[in-house]
Order: structure tokens, then sequence, then C-alpha cells
């Protein structure tokens, strides 16, 4: 099993103070740069282990007001701040990739618009579960990833490195820069077999979030269709003027 990252160990120590009532609800945390110095971790360090206790809605962040504790254990769910590409690589770190079967598709009008991609073009479609390994609940999201089948050779290293999103594997082994990603977030309902494979109920809320990794010339390399029960996920994103 990976190493936890060193931001969650953080983040998990912060969660134990808070449920001790060492950080009692309505308190002010210290702030980044105290909390860097008491634990001997950088800042980026800290910035990220307090996101994950927002995300967990541990504690609210407010622009000149501090960290405050919001509540002393969860409130249910699993919640992320994606509002960046390193926001992604830490919720994949967190939440662990178990693929569930593979195969090669040539994709039809529907799935094709769908992705955002050509129709009859090839692609390898690789099923995964995510699952919170800290939690120890049920599955977080059912994947479809979609890989250019130029690239399938990235099948062994998306099997062996469960943490590791597959983007970031595509840019290792081929050198592609997919620095771009388009999201897509709707909302529907879980059909029988995504159901089951959640283990959730039939019909229930669910969350669906399409991703496109894009090239420098703008055409997706990777294209992932993440369906969550909405009750087990939530993403979190912070607008500012420009």
């Amino acid at each position: 099993m990976a190493t936890q990252p060193l931001y969650a160990r953080i983040a998990d120590q912060l969660a134990q103070d808070i449920a001790s009532g060492r950080h009692a609800v309505g308190a002010t945390l210290p702030t980044e740069l105290e909390l860097a110095a008491q634990l001997q971790v950088s800042r980026a360090t800290v910035r990220a282990a307090l996101a994950s206790l927002e995300a967990r809605k541990l504690v609210s962040r407010r622009k000149n007001a501090g960290t405050r504790v919001e509540a002393a254990s969860p409130r249910g769910g699993y919640g992320a701040a994606l509002a960046s590409l390193s926001d992604l690589l830490q919720w994949a770190q967190a939440c662990q990739r178990a693929v569930q079967r593979t195969d090669d598709v040539v994709l039809d009008q529907n799935l094709a618009r769908e992705l955002g991609c050509e129709p009859g073009s090839r692609w390898l479609r690789v099923q995964s579960l995510r699952f919170d390994a800290d939690k120890g609940q049920g599955p977080v999201a059912w994947t479809d990833a979609y890989i250019d089948a130029r690239y399938a050779a990235i099948l062994p290293a998306v099997l062996s490195q469960p943490t590791v999103l597959m983007s970031q594997l595509l840019e290792q082994q081929f050198g592609l820069d997919l620095a771009t990603v388009d999201q897509e977030i709707s909302g529907g309902k879980l059909d029988p077999v995504t159901a089951q494979a959640l283990k959730a109920e039939p019909d229930g809320a669910a969350l669906k979030v399409v991703r496109r990794y894009l090239t420098g010339s703008g055409q997706p390399a990777l294209v992932t269709v993440s369906t969550h029960p909405a009750e087990r996920f939530s993403i979190r994103t912070t607008l500012n003027r420009s």
C-alpha cells in the first residue's frame, strides 16, 4: 500500500486534535505560518492539510478571518476542494484507484458526444472504483477512463500505481503536456449496474464529473467520467473576481 502523503498525515493529526477538544468548535486554528513552524513542514503542506479538513467540513476558511473549527467530527460524505491540478493530485493520493476491467472501444456517436471526441476513434477504457482508504467506507466513485489508443502502453503503470493520476502517468511516459483540464459537472441518477458496483441504491441521486485532459493542441488524450453517489461526494471551488 502506498505511503500516506504528508499533507494527509498532518490533516489527520489536526482532525484528532479537534476531536479531542484541543481545538474546540468555534475556535480559530493557528495561522498557516504558525502551524508550519510548529509541525516543521512547509506552508504549502499546511495549506493542503487545511483544504482536506475543509473538505471534511471540520473547518471553514475565510480571507483575513483565519481557519475556524466548525465540527468535532466529519458530517458524512467525501468532499474535495478541486480548484487546481495540484488539488486533483492530492485527491488521487487520498482516493486510491481499484481497476475492475479494461477493454478497447470504438466511440459511437452518443459516447463521442459525451466525451467530446471524434466518432469512430479508438480508445483504451479503464473502469475503476475509487476508495478513500483512510475512511474505510464504501466506494467514492465509479470511473470510466478513456485513454487515446496511441498511449495504450500506459496500462501497466495505471495498474501498478493506483494513487497516481493517469494524466500524470501519461506526462511521465509520453512527454505530454496535459496542463489544461476541461471539467463538466452534472446531476443525474445511478443506473442499476453502477449502483451495484458502488453499493448504493438504484436510481439514487448521482454527481457525474467529466474531465477532458487536453494536449497543447487542444486535443483530448484522456477523458474520465466519474459517477459519485450524491451523498458521498461534493466538490468545492472558490471564485475570485479577476
